[in-house]
């Protein structure tokens, strides 16, 4: 018993000094609250960074085409994205977040939402199945590999599936389904494609499911507001104010949610705290649309937005079962 809990306090704490480096030397990670996020305020839709306090905005891309639902890599160096510069089809971008190496990932005629694995080898999105058969047509998930090749479907059956978006331990990823028969519901799936579980029944549809870093809880839209629920779903909840609140995303310690919201006749971005609520605008333009925000954070690894502690709790009993 000894040896292995040797082992395992030796093997955490190399990766506790390793990430400690990690973060002190990568410039994007090392501030671990970093916004990405699309915003018309140069004409058409583009992709934006900015701090998780609103501050150092910044563009991404610069194109005569729209931009937008941007995807932060786990490591934090690329953020994948829509964009319909591909003669009008819209598609999964790849860009570096410093705005360079943009690559074209996906050829379908309609990609949309994509949302990287947790060890950033793969995308998951959602694709249009039979564009050209008006009675046939519907969205399912698909998931390809962050290089482009190895493109598949992961759900064997389709009806209507959108919205992925992967557990943080990788193994699991949430969506929304509906059917003629019932309204929007949020399931979770086996990322291999097996098990198909299903969280939510009844009420308003239920959609834009987003897994917190912890993987503890999962947010999603239901009757135009922010929900969360426990991620086998349990103890569904609304936590923001009656309004237009789409695209939820979770700030790395998984205590405060990003979201887009609707004022007046623009897009802002706003946040809410999951356990004591309340909406602060993070961005408040009247003239211009910010919409689709995503918020970084390391994969398993979260950094506290406060003095950016490192918590390394999902990666210690990962070594811990490793070795057990």
């Amino acid at each position: 018993m000894s040896f292995k809990v040797g082992r395992t306090f030796a093997a955490a704490l190399v990766i506790s000094l390793f990430v400690q480096m990690h973060i002190a030397t990568d410039g994007y990670a090392s501030r671990g609250t970093k916004i990405a996020f699309a915003s018309t305020r140069d004409g058409n839709y583009e992709i934006y960074v900015m701090d998780g306090d609103g501050k150092n905005q910044r563009r991404v891309t610069v194109h005569p085409n729209i931009d937008e639902d941007p995807a932060w890599s786990p490591d934090g160096k690329k953020i994948a994205f829509v964009s319909n510069r591909n003669g009008g089809r819209i598609q999964i971008w790849v860009i570096d977040a410093d705005g360079k190496n943009t690559i074209r990932l996906t050829d379908g005629v309609s990609d949309q939402n994509p949302d990287w694995s947790p060890d950033g080898t793969k995308i998951a999105y959602d694709f249009l199945l039979n564009p050209w058969d008006n009675e046939n047509w519907k969205r399912t998930i698909y998931v390809i590999d962050s290089d482009g090749t190895n493109n598949r479907q992961l759900i064997k059956k389709p009806e209507w599936e959108t919205y992925p978006s992967w557990s943080p331990d990788g193994r699991k990823i949430a969506f929304r389904s509906h059917s003629h028969v019932r309204p929007d519901e949020i399931y979770v799936i086996d990322a291999d494609g097996g098990d198909i579980e299903r969280l939510t029944r009844g009420g308003f549809s239920k959609y834009m499911p987003a897994w917190s870093p912890d993987g503890e809880h999962i947010a999603y839209v239901s009757n135009h507001r922010i929900w969360v629920m426990d991620s086998d779903g349990k103890k569904q909840r609304p936590i923001s104010e009656n309004g237009s609140h789409t695209h939820p995303t979770w700030s790395p310690d998984s205590g405060t949610i990003a979201f887009q919201s609707r004022v007046g006749h623009s897009f802002s971005i706003f946040t809410v705290d999951v356990e004591a609520g309340g909406m602060d605008p993070l961005l408040e333009v009247l003239d211009q649309d910010d919409s689709n925000p995503d918020w970084f954070h390391p994969g398993q690894l979260s950094v506290t937005p406060v003095d950016s502690r490192i918590t390394i709790w999902g990666r210690l009993k990962s070594i811990g079962a490793a070795l057990r």
